[in-house]
């Protein structure tokens, strides 16, 4: 008997395996000592598309994430490749794939104001939302005060699961 493979509801999407750190617990073995061997646009596009239509929002609707719904973009690290990135929370807002964020170390959070540039861009572009990677392995090579600044930012910036609080609090 052959068995079906489900249609996707959610998903991660490894922009590269170049990461700014090495943790000792990373799954992906992801480094710096990774060329930089960043998914092409006309792959991204690709995957995209098949993905389109399959991947399901958040309980609470498409604008809002959730860790096991919608889309995330991680790595490696995302950010090494800002450009990407855009390009790739763009596409999928184009094809209405829902609930989308970023995963990240937080390692190129170095001051308030280009943090919140970033953020803003990635927002208007389609973002939802960030997920901060925050464990003791990080320490090793990122400051725990870019995280702190990470989380204080995106909270200002997506309301860092603030659409889920307000439902439950009645008020969404």
């Amino acid at each position: 008997m052959i068995k079906q493979i489900p249609k996707p509801v959610s998903g991660g999407l490894i922009l590269s395996y170049k990461c700014s750190a090495e943790c000792r617990h990373c799954i992906y073995a992801c480094s710096p000592k990774w060329s930089a061997d960043w998914i092409l646009r006309e792959d991204l596009e690709k995957i995209l598309k098949q993905l389109s239509g399959k991947i399901l929002s958040n309980t609470f609707g498409p604008h809002t994430t959730g860790l096991n719904y919608g889309l995330h973009f991680t790595g490696g690290e995302p950010f090494l490749n800002f450009e990407l990135l855009c390009n790739a929370v763009e596409i999928a807002h184009e094809l209405k794939i829902p609930s989308a964020f970023v995963e990240t170390n937080c390692f190129w959070v170095v001051d308030d104001k280009t943090t919140k540039e970033k953020l803003k861009v990635l927002k208007k572009k389609g973002l939802r939302g960030i997920m901060i990677s925050v464990n003791p392995f990080y320490l090793e090579h990122v400051p725990f005060e870019r995280t702190e600044r990470a989380i204080r930012i995106s909270l200002d910036v997506f309301g860092l699961w603030g659409d889920f609080i307000g439902r439950l609090q009645g008020a969404g």
